[in-house]
């Protein structure tokens, strides 16, 4: 998986700059490459209207390219984005297959001003590939434990989460390198459940918020199986290790 800083509200710099990322993970062996949440849009948008702007819908200009990339490097590629569907806005991550299929799951559990941005979701959704059945879910999903077991009971053996998570109210006061609290709710999660989960964060700051960055792969006996990668460094987590350039 891949973590990082876009730009918000640039597009087509974060575009091209998912693509180098995804690429700089296969150049390490990365088979299922994993993008943040939100990574071709940022996300703190002070209103709806900003961001459905530049929301694009899944067969608008960066899925194409995220397919195509996905062919060339015979990889499975999942990535975060702000997804318009007519006057609808959703927070999307899209799974890409080396043969060029895209599936997309739409975040349930939207956090804070989220909630003057999206509408919901209402599906799970699951794909098979060679290395088990992959899950999805998008950062505040893992906050509900609903969610990881009914995909656990969908034979789902790896959750996939783009995410990017800041501080919350209730952990305002924890020192500034603390665990951030997702990664407690996936050990929990990955071992109640016995899977893997794998979350790729952002870094950086947007519109007064700080991301945590500290990326992950929890396996399901509950203990990390690589991470937690730095809190604001652009890193490449592999599951046997941390490939920085």
């Amino acid at each position: 998986m891949t973590q990082y800083a876009p730009l918000y509200g640039a597009v087509g710099t974060n575009l091209a700059l998912s693509l180098s990322k995804v690429d700089e993970a296969a150049r390490h062996g990365a088979s299922i490459v994993i993008l943040p949440e939100c990574c071709t849009t940022g996300l703190v948008f002070p209103d709806r209207s900003q961001l459905l702007s530049i929301a694009e819908s899944i067969d608008g200009p960066s899925v194409k390219p995220w397919c195509e990339i996905a062919m060339r490097l015979n990889i499975y590629l999942i990535a975060g984005m702000a997804e318009r569907d007519g006057k609808q806005l959703y927070n999307t991550a899209v799974i890409v297959t080396p043969g060029g299929a895209v599936s997309r799951y739409r975040k349930a559990h939207v956090f804070g001003r989220e909630r003057s941005l999206f509408s919901l979701g209402e599906r799970l959704v699951c794909i098979d590939t060679p290395w088990g059945r992959v899950g999805l879910a998008v950062c505040y999903d893992l906050w509900f434990p609903e969610v990881t077991r009914a995909l656990a009971k969908n034979g789902a053996t790896l959750v996939a989460s783009p995410s990017n998570w800041s501080v919350p109210p209730r952990q305002s006061q924890d020192a500034p390198d603390a665990a951030p609290m997702a990664m407690h709710l996936a050990m929990a999660a990955a071992c109640s459940n016995e899977i893997t989960i794998a979350c790729a964060d952002r870094t950086g700051e947007e519109g007064g918020v700080r991301f945590l960055g500290q990326s992950f792969i929890v396996g399901p006996n509950g203990r990390l199986l690589a991470g937690p990668a730095g809190a604001n460094s652009d890193d490449c987590l592999l599951r046997n290790g941390l490939a920085r350039r």
